[in-house]
Parts: C-alpha cells; structure tokens; sequence
C-alpha cells in the first residue's frame, strides 16, 4: 500500500447528488481534497442547513487494513462511487434537532454499507461553501456563453466560423473540379453497382439451390406415392368376351335371326 491511501480516492471527486428522503430533500456533494476525502449536505427549503464530514488516510486504513495494496483502495473506492452515482445513498440518524449526529450512508443496503459522520456547519462556513459553489458553476459557465444550463444549440466561437468558411469554400470547389470530370463518377458508380451485385449474388445462389433441393424431395415424395398407390390398389379385370350363338340375331341375341326365301317369279312363255 502507498503511504497516501488518498490518492486512489480520484473517481470520488467532484461528484454531487439529490437525495430524496420522506419530505425532506438533500443535496450531496463529494471532494477529494490531499488528505482528506469531504462530503457536504445541505437541506433544500426554508430552513436550509448544510453539514459536513470527511474520512481521513486513518479512516481508509481502518476499512480496508493496513496491508491493502492500491488496486484494493481503489477498488474499493469505485464502490463507493458507484453507489454515489446509483444514488444508493440516506442521511442516517436524521433528525432536524440542532446539534443532532448524523450520517451519511451509502450502500445501506448492502452487507457492509459504509458511514460518514456529519456534523452542522455554522452559518458563516455554509454561506462561504455556497459561495465557493456557485464560483466554480461561475467559472464553469463561461464556457457556455455564461449560461447556467447547457443551450440546446451550440454556438462556437469565432475562429471555428473562419474553418467552417474555409471549408464550405473547399467544398465548393472540389464540386466544380467533380463536375468537368464526369467519367470518374460514372466509373465509381458502375464499381459500386457491380459490387452490390456481387454481393447480392451468392444470397440468390443459395436461394436458388435451397428451392432446387426442395424441388428435388418434392419430385421425390410424389414418385413414392404414385408406386405406393399402385402397390396397393387392384388389378382391373378385364370384361369377358362374350360369343353369339350360331344363328342367333345379331340385334336381339336371344331370339333366332329369321330366315328369308328368294321369291321366284314364271315367265310369260309358261
């Protein structure tokens, strides 16, 4: 362990909260500073108060031992930041009382949630910690166009509108030299047409081959079928030939045909 527990404590730095808790509401910030690590609590409203406490390298050493290494420290302190940032976080003890010992956990309810100490600062020390806020929301904001929040649209500064010239100019220019050259787009597009067909190819290669194939076990199926079918189904018989008797009639084979004599005429001379 380096003899500074402190120094792997960074990702605690400049972090602020809200805390939500029953009609009260808390605002949280954490510092780092060289040898300390500081929470700051105030309580939002009409009788808006504000508390402080912090862990030393002595406080650090007792949670973790004396024997941790730093990638142990800061593990342990992206813990803590963690549930910082979840707001994983309650005022323990709380009570509106002057005077009253109250605490900060975070993590409470995980199996070793971890507490610090607060206590109520005096009037002249949270005006001067307010004021020290709001200088930096101050020196922050001047990047901002001196807004508090952030605008939707962006505005930057001059030197940025001089590029933007200088490349809207170059981008007129690369449009006219594009426009005496018209092959090259022509090209470029009939490379591009050829490699989206190209790329397109071996999907409808793969679509062809998978309807061929079930072409193929369709074919197959309706052949078992068709030999099935024949496998089961009847030989058809065959109507016997059926023989007329001799003289029968041919129109009504059961009655015999009737039989005709030649009628013979005599001659004049007789």
């Amino acid at each position: 362990m380096s003899s500074d527990p402190l120094s792997n404590f960074g990702c605690l730095d400049e972090l602020i909260q809200v805390i939500y808790q029953s009609v009260n509401r808390f605002v949280v910030l954490s510092t780092v500073s060289d040898d300390k690590w500081n929470i700051h609590l105030g309580l939002s409203g009409p009788e808006g108060r504000w508390w402080h406490g912090s862990w030393t390298a002595a406080n650090v050493v007792k949670v973790v031992g004396s024997k941790a290494s730093d990638h142990l420290i800061e593990s342990f302190a992206e813990k803590l930041a963690e549930a910082f940032v979840e707001g994983e976080l309650i005022v323990g003890n709380w009570s509106p009382d002057e005077g009253a010992e109250i605490k900060l956990s975070l993590g409470p309810m995980s199996k070793t949630p971890m507490h610090v100490p607060l206590v109520e600062m005096t009037q002249a020390d949270a005006a001067s910690h307010a004021t020290s806020i709001f200088l930096e929301i101050a020196l922050q904001a001047q990047s901002k166009k001196c807004k508090l929040h952030a605008p939707s649209v962006t505005y930057p500064p001059s030197s940025s509108l001089l590029s933007a010239d200088t490349t809207v100019k170059a981008q007129v220019s690369s449009t006219a030299s594009a426009s005496t050259s018209k092959d090259t787009p022509a090209k470029t597009s009939h490379k591009s047409k050829e490699s989206v067909a190209s790329a397109k190819l071996p999907k409808l290669q793969v679509a062809n081959a998978e309807a061929q194939e079930e072409i193929k076990s369709l074919k197959t199926q309706l052949d078992k079928q068709k030999n099935l079918k024949r496998m089961v189904s009847p030989p058809e018989k065959t109507a016997p030939t059926v023989r007329h008797p001799k003289g029968a009639s041919l129109a009504n084979p059961n009655k015999k045909a009737r039989k005709y004599q030649a009628i013979e005429f005599e001659s004049d001379g007789e």
